[in-house]
């Protein structure tokens, strides 16, 4: 008979039984009823006839001692010889073999509770096992997501250093840039400033001679004065008033003898009307006659224009 619904070692022998089909038609009715009621012993079920399944291939092949084997082959001629063709003794056999299977019962019970204890076992531990990879998981999820933000942030602080020294050197080139402006204002200064110390010592040397350029044209007030030495052919001539010029307009010094005019170089002055030049003649200055400024396009001439500003005589 099957004990009370609630009494847990009772219930898991019967399921055992069950399982086994070794209950008889009362208990397998009660123990149906609260199957249908518990949900936990139907999967307790399902596993120990799984395990059922396997009994067979657990235990180890015997062989029965011989005077076994004899008692049982002479059973089964008796059998024979009462039952005749018909074969009819398989009512005592199965009434025989209910003892056997009662008698075997506990055995087969402990075996299957081991089993199932086994099984709960092997499943906590592979639980666990799929928690500790599922953790690992997670951290190697994570551990993933902080590289890649590292790397963005790596990324964008190079675009950033990028980004500066792009300005910087865009910087650099500016300031180069301007550093070249300097040194080539700086030496156009000092060719200026060697210049007018050359002009300088030039017309305040002893033995210095002068001589005045005065305007060709009436209502010009543009006059000059030329510094030489007889038997040289330097000269430096210093121009005042001079008009301004329209674009595209120099001025040019010339030089005149009985042969003709030797163009000297082109000049321009400064909003003041204020210039000079140093001359450079082909042979000594004094050996010419005449000294002129004409209005010329840019570049200069090979021939004088009639637009004489300055002239005078050597």
């Amino acid at each position: 008979m099957i004990a009370h619904d609630h009494d847990p070692s009772s219930s898991a022998s019967q399921i055992g039984a069950y399982a086994l089909g070794a209950l008889d038609l009362e208990d397998r009715l009660k123990l149906e009823a609260l199957l249908e009621r518990s949900p936990e012993l139907q999967e307790e079920l399902r596993q120990l006839r799984q395990v059922v399944a396997l009994l067979p291939y657990a235990a180890p092949p015997a062989s029965p001692p011989d005077h076994v084997r004899e008692r049982l082959f002479a059973r089964i001629a008796a059998a024979k010889a009462e039952s005749g063709p018909s074969r009819t003794a398989s009512p005592p056999m199965a009434a025989a073999s209910r003892p056997r299977l009662r008698w075997l019962m506990p055995g087969l019970v402990a075996v299957l509770a081991a089993l199932v204890i086994a099984l709960s076992v092997a499943t906590v531990s592979l639980g666990s096992t799929i928690a500790r990879l599922d953790q690992t998981n997670r951290e190697l999820v994570a551990s993933l997501e902080r590289l890649e933000q590292t790397l963005a942030e790596s990324r964008t602080r190079q675009e950033q250093l990028a980004s500066q020294l792009a300005a910087g050197q865009e910087q650099l080139n500016i300031l180069a840039t301007r550093l070249q402006a300097s040194e080539e204002r700086v030496a156009r200064l000092s060719a200026e400033l060697a210049r007018d110390d050359y002009v300088i010592s030039f017309i305040s040397a002893p033995g210095v001679a002068t001589r005045q350029l005065r305007s060709a044209r009436s209502g010009v007030l543009a006059q000059g004065e030329m510094y030489m030495y007889p038997g040289h052919s330097s000269a430096v001539v210093i121009f005042s008033g001079l008009p301004p010029l329209a674009p595209g307009q120099v001025y040019q010094f010339w030089f005149a003898d009985e042969t003709g005019q030797v163009a000297g170089k082109t000049f321009v002055a400064d909003p003041t009307g204020i210039g000079y030049i140093v001359v450079e003649a082909p042979r000594e200055v004094n050996a010419f006659r005449q000294v002129m400024v004409t209005v010329e396009p840019s570049g200069g001439s090979a021939i004088p224009s009639q637009n004489v500003i300055l002239e005078g005589a050597l």
